[in-house]
């Protein structure tokens, strides 16, 4: 895959998630402020899973800026996917 077609992906996903997200949790508040997830499981999954897929395609376009040429390598990606889990896995373990 060529560094340009994974930026163009990243710079989609992330805004789309962010935004999205926002205009549900304004939605989604009753009159307290609180987001009950009763009834809305499907878009908190759906978030976090968006949430994930923005995270991996980031930690790989910027371990992808190192990189000399246009085509991303295998070691770039692998080292983009351990980015992506040990700062999920620190969030993870901050959040509990």
């Amino acid at each position: 895959m060529s560094k340009k077609v994974l930026t163009y992906i990243t710079a989609i996903i992330i805004p789309v998630t962010l935004i999205s997200g926002i205009i549900w949790a304004f939605n989604a508040a009753d009159a307290d402020g609180t987001i009950h997830l009763e009834g809305n499981e499907t878009y908190a999954y759906l978030f976090l899973g968006l949430s994930i897929t923005g995270l991996i395609t980031g930690s790989i376009a910027l371990k992808a800026t190192n990189e000399k040429g246009d085509k991303i390598s295998k070691k770039t990606i692998l080292s983009g996917l351990a980015l992506a889990a040990i700062f999920f896995l620190w969030r993870l373990s901050v959040a509990l």
